[in-house]
């Protein structure tokens, strides 16, 4: 634990195979070059034997190297080994991401750290959500913690950098798409009949919550319905994952 508090910051390594496959399969970042520590064996191992044809057909590095660059270079001890340094997340327009007519978007706005985010990208993925929306400063340059926090899901998403607040409510508005914000202060529940896609859900931390601009935007405001009175928040990931599944189940009936 002290080893991840210590380096709780960006990183341009994904860690472990199934977060390197799963940036060679999706095109979300450039793999540099990937590196597998000695004592490791390629041919004893499906899924390094599957990253070295990739990094083959396409021309990227494979580098064998020590144990102690792998140390250096990861923040969990999960890697298995084989570690892989990306570029930053690719990124789309805010149009395309609200182009879709039955679309399910989300903003998460103001989660203090990385595996919060990724929790909450998980389990937005899982949930269907169609495109997420970041600001230019998120979380995506810890590219170790986020990749495999998610497993996977911030790289398989589709996703949209924004940098004006009115602008992004504009083409959500010109796209019809109903602005759902959570927040405890209103009275509506987040059970109330109002994720029908499209559907632009915004979430924040728990700390900061959601900026005061788009509360303002928002045309609906709800509440997580507690099963008792408890005057503390959930978990960012814990409430997105309540509202995400939510807009699955108000879109199946």
């Amino acid at each position: 634990m002290k080893k991840e508090i210590e380096k709780e910051v960006p990183s341009s390594f994904a860690e472990g195979a199934i977060s390197i496959l799963t940036v060679l399969t999706s095109g979300s970042r450039e793999v540099k070059e990937v590196f597998l520590s000695d004592f490791k064996k390629i041919k004893t191992d499906r899924k390094i034997s599957r990253i070295k044809r990739l990094c083959d057909d396409k021309n990227i590095p494979f580098h064998k190297c020590s144990e102690d660059f792998i140390l250096k270079n990861t923040i969990g001890s999960t890697h298995g080994g084989i570690i892989a340094d990306v570029s930053e997340r690719n990124y789309f327009s805010i149009e395309e991401a609200f182009s879709k007519d039955d679309g399910f978007v989300c903003l998460i706005d103001g989660i203090e750290d990385p595996y919060n985010f990724a929790y909450s990208v998980r389990s937005l993925y899982a949930a269907g959500l169609d495109w997420l929306i970041l600001s230019d400063r998120n979380w995506m340059s810890a590219a170790g913690v986020c990749i495999k926090g998610s497993a996977g899901a911030t790289e398989l998403v589709n996703c949209a950098i924004y940098k004006d607040k009115e602008e992004l409510i504009r083409i959500a508005k010109e796209r019809n798409y109903t602005i759902v914000c959570a927040d405890e202060k209103t009275d509506t529940l987040h059970t109330a009949p109002v994720f029908k896609k499209p559907v632009f859900l915004i979430v924040g931390g728990e700390k900061r919550g959601i900026s005061k601009d788009f509360l303002q935007s928002a045309d609906t405001i709800v509440k997580i319905d507690y099963g008792r009175d408890f005057g503390m928040s959930l978990t960012s990931a814990s409430a997105t994952s309540i509202l995400a599944f939510e807009v699955l189940r108000q879109n199946k009936q």
